[in-house]
């Protein structure tokens, strides 16, 4: 049960991550409004969105064998956390708008069910030495 519980959470977030990748790609390619990022160094927004791309592959790599993957769990954690304090300090300085905070938010709702489904998983890695 525990096992299935992280491979849902997994592929859960590896697949809301690619389609929110994809849309705010879409954004930053073809501009739109108040969420155009102007910038001058483009490589810096087109680095983010390529690795940010492979953290995704990682979460459905995870969710193939949750007890093979799970010290990448560890890792995952720390993909999801500090955007999660960024949009909440950057929110309370009244630097981005709501909706950039709620999707921070649900980054650190993910984050937390990563550590839920690394801490259920011990026990199937417990069970297999």
């Amino acid at each position: 049960m525990q096992v299935l519980f992280a491979k849902r959470v997994f592929q859960t977030a590896g697949i809301y991550g690619l389609v929110v990748l994809v849309l705010g790609y879409a954004t930053f390619l073809f501009g739109s409004g108040e969420y155009l990022v102007a910038t001058n160094h483009p490589e810096y927004v087109h680095g983010f969105f390529v690795a940010t791309f492979a953290w995704q592959i990682a979460f459905l790599l995870i969710a193939t064998d949750p007890v093979r993957y799970r010290v990448l769990m560890l890792a995952a954690m720390l993909e999801k956390f500090p955007y999660t304090l960024a949009t909440l300090l950057l929110y309370a300085n009244g630097e981005i708008q709501p909706l950039i905070l709620a999707f921070g938010l649900v980054d650190g709702v993910l984050g937390v069910l990563f550590g839920i489904a690394y801490a259920a998983t011990e026990s199937e890695t417990s069970a297999d030495s």
